[in-house]
Parts: structure tokens; C-alpha cells; sequence
């Protein structure tokens, strides 16, 4: 008997590419990011990020990576991760 696939909310895509961020503070490129925390879009889940869910990207500096057939290179943008988004404090209830 098959199980029903899982969702896989954008919240928790979000946590996954943010940790990945995280362990490479020099910069990652989206295919890195992708292949790391297996987005589906890495596009759509670094916007949500930034404009939804209160993380801080940035853009981090060009790399030169290898094209797919090895004869020439191109300039790839990275993205570094400044700040997770601020957790909600809980209040004391004093009854």
C-alpha cells in the first residue's frame, strides 16, 4: 500500500535553504542551494524568504563557474543569509 505524498509547505523549504545558507557564509548559488535543500523553485522559495517570511538575503558576490560542456565560463550570482526572521516572544500570563 502506497503512502500519501507529504506536503512540503514553504515554511519548511524556507528553514532548509536558510540552514544551508547558513553552513556557507561565502556565498551560494541557486543551483547549490537547490541541490542542498530540494526546493522544487529556488527562486520562488528565496522571494517567499524575503518578502512573506522575514529572512535577510543578500546578494553575495559573483562566482565563475564552468559552463555544461566545460569550454567557457559564466558569472553566476550567490546569496548570503544576513538574519533568520525575529521569533515571537511569548508573554507571561499572570493570572
Amino acid at each position: 500500500m502506497n503512502a500519501p505524498p507529504l506536503t512540503d509547505t514553504r515554511e519548511a523549504q524556507a528553514e532548509r535553504a536558510a540552514d544551508f545558507m547558513a553552513r556557507h557564509p561565502e556565498g551560494s548559488t541557486l543551483a547549490e542551494i537547490d541541490a542542498a535543500a530540494d526546493l522544487g523553485s529556488p527562486t520562488k522559495v528565496l522571494s517567499a524568504m524575503r518578502r512573506e517570511l522575514g529572512y535577510g538575503i543578500a546578494r553575495g558576490p559573483d562566482r565563475w563557474v564552468m559552463c555544461a560542456r566545460g569550454g567557457r565560463r559564466r558569472r553566476v550570482h550567490t546569496y548570503v543569509l544576513i538574519h533568520r526572521p525575529a521569533k515571537a516572544e511569548q508573554l507571561s500570563l499572570s493570572l
